[in-house]
């Protein structure tokens, strides 16, 4: 196949949406799918290949991974090296130790199931790993060894089912990734599995298992309809958007559309002016450079920095990516080094292990603490997290618990039952009230990342669902509680769920009282204290608090207002007079990440929150 200046193009606008939408531009809040229009790519321009060679018969396994890791190794060698150096400055020892094994990761092509592995629903925000975005690497790496394989074994053993093999994989693939979006979304977004389907669609194309018109007319049709489909779904997917699941559907379509149309269409004529092939020529490098300056920046000064600052940093990735294109990438691809395939193995070998030896120190020393002052250690490791009824009574949204243990819900004989509801930051409650209602027995039924009103927001995971019939339909029915308690971490859009929540109660003749929400940060509230302390800025957190939700405690006031029910201020306990409290009186956070009470924190919000009731009751 010529080289085709559109793919070059269709690169650079992939790359360019990803770090729009990283960067926070409204004009791309969706522009994630930017990888997934990477992968549809990947897997066309792979399998033309793969194809091409084994029917002239110069197919050689060794040859396609030498090309692909000339293609891939050396400039992420150099991103990692430079991230590595970033991150000795910037991050606390914990938080190195935990960079240090996604580096190694990368370097070991699982950086996908590394992230699979270790973020969860309380991991830090993605602003704190600056490899997060090398899980796609893991993916198309992982791709690269299998796919030769099986071409190679259907070649063999069953050349004329190639297709229908390769298409039945494809559906298999995008089955199990619906099924594991609600049931099991890490897995559906990280593996390689759930993303397989992406890339076999392009195989699929170029294999020629999916038909293009020989009309430039309908081609022409073909790339207007795809250009949009992928600019519809940049422009208005949100980050909470699950993938891959059915949206995914657009951005992969659009792509395969576009790869469809050719060059001798509008849409090719588009994607191959000279600036969108630039960013395609350097899409890669500025692919690996952009995250890891994004999350450093974010660290240092937060979300909410001068605009001009993300102007800088776009003006530095797209510096150090041409600088990595041009004596990097370039060079080694066209194997300029003069280098034969096993001198160039044991190079790369040898820069690996280079590359990854800081990592290995950062590990065996716990994160080189001696880079920070004692107190600052002491303050970063002083907030200790809330504890729970029983580790059961709050579990995962992808777990697979149907019902809460008995000791997390059944009322206690001889004593009266209140029930806390809710999710996380429900949970985090649970210590504070159970301390502030000696008089009762504080039971819990919550999920992580389920807001458990009666009828759960759009895009809750099945265990949610799950576990909220079970509590509605059944174990309020079965044994009503005296009390029951409704926190979560509310947005204005619950509103009306927690309306309907509330009138479900009243005609139950259930006593519920609703609680708001807490204040957030940026990143770890003990972390933010730290580096207050390590930089001399004692009002760093005060201002690195998110305000994007101040206006809900107002809104889930009047919620509960309207439906004649008691509310409680979680942001009134800690934020009297508008000015939150970063610590209790004796000095431990109030919070122990970036939203959840500590376990000194929700002692003293349970006792305010149980003066807040006495008022209002």
């Amino acid at each position: 196949m010529q080289h085709r200046t559109d793919i070059d193009g269709l690169r650079g606008l992939a790359v360019l949406a990803v770090f729009a939408g990283h960067l926070g531009l409204p004009i791309a809040p969706g522009g994630f799918v930017g990888v997934d229009v990477f992968f549809v790519i990947s897997g066309f321009v792979i399998a033309g290949v793969v194809t091409r060679r084994q029917a002239a018969g110069k197919f050689s396994l060794i040859d396609f991974w030498e090309r692909r890791t000339r293609r891939l190794l050396p400039a992420v060698l150099a991103m990692i090296a430079g991230t590595t150096a970033m991150a000795c400055f910037h991050m606390f020892p914990d938080e190195l130790v935990e960079y240090a094994g996604s580096s190694l990761s990368t370097l070991g092509f699982a950086a996908n199931i590394w992230f699979w592995q270790t973020i969860n629903y309380f991991a830090a925000p993605p602003d704190m790993h600056p490899l997060l975005h090398a899980w796609s690497l893991g993916v198309e790496e992982q791709f690269y060894i299998v796919f030769p394989l099986v071409m190679m074994g259907l070649w063999r053993w069953a050349p004329r089912a190639v297709k229908p093999v390769l298409g039945t994989i494809a559906v298999a693939s995008f089955a199990l990734g619906l099924f594991w979006a609600e049931n099991h979304p890490s897995a559906s977004f990280y593996l390689p599995v759930t993303r397989a389907w992406e890339l076999l669609l392009g195989a699929l194309l170029a294999k020629g298992a999916i038909p293009i018109p020989d009309d430039r007319r309908v081609r022409g049709l073909f790339g207007l309809a795809g250009l949009g489909l992928v600019l519809w779904s940049i422009a208005t997917y949100q980050p909470n958007t699950p993938m891959p699941g059915l949206p995914a559907i657009a951005p992969c379509l659009g792509t395969l559309m576009l790869l469809a149309a050719g060059e001798d269409t509008p849409t090719g004529a588009l994607l191959s002016i000279p600036p969108m092939r630039f960013y395609g020529f350097i899409s890669y490098s500025l692919y690996l450079w952009h995250w890891p300056l994004i999350s450093f920046q974010r660290m240092l000064y937060g979300e909410q920095a001068d605009p001009l600052v993300s102007y800088v940093v776009l003006a530095l990735a797209v510096a150090l990516a041409t600088l990595s294109w041009k004596l990097i990438e370039t060079p080694i691809r066209d194997r300029r080094d003069g280098l034969s395939t096993g001198r160039f193995y044991l190079v790369a070998l040898v820069a690996t292990l280079a590359v990854a030896a800081p990592s290995l120190v950062i590990i065996a020393t716990h994160g080189l603490p001696g880079r920070f002052s004692a107190r600052v250690h002491a303050i970063a490791a002083s907030a200790e997290r809330t504890p729970r009824r029983l580790e059961a009574c709050l579990p995962m949204p992808d777990g697979d618990l149907t019902a809460w243990p008995a000791a997390c819900i059944d009322p206690v004989p001889g004593k009266p039952s209140y029930l806390l509801i809710g999710d996380s930051h429900a949970n985090h409650l649970w210590y504070g009230l159970s301390q502030a209602h000696p008089e009762a027995e504080l039971l819990q039924a919550t999920v992580s990342s389920c807001r458990m009103t009666r009828r759960p927001a759009r895009g809750a995971t099945s265990q949610c669902r799950r576990l909220a019939d079970a509590l509605y339909n059944d174990v309020l029915i079965r044994r009503p509680p005296d009390r029951v308690y409704l926190a979560g971490l509310w947005w204005d859009e619950d509103a009306a769920a927690v309306a309907d929540t509330l009138a479900w109660f009243k005609a139950h003749r259930i006593e519920v009282v609703l609680i708001g929400p807490s204040p957030n940060y940026e990143q770890s509230l003990p972390r933010l204290l730290a580096l207050a302390e390590h930089l001399g800025q004692p009002d760093l957190a005060v201002r690195r608090r998110l305000h994007e939700r101040d206006g809900v405690d107002a809104t889930m006031a009047r919620v509960a207002r309207r439906a004649g029910v008691p509310y409680l201020s979680v942001m009134e306990a800690i934020c009297p007079r508008g000015v939150c409290e970063t610590t209790t009186p004796e000095g431990s956070p109030m919070q122990w990440d970036e939203g959840h009470l500590s376990k000194a924190g929700s002692a003293l919000v349970g006792q305010r929150l149980r003066l807040q009731e006495a008022r209002v009751r």
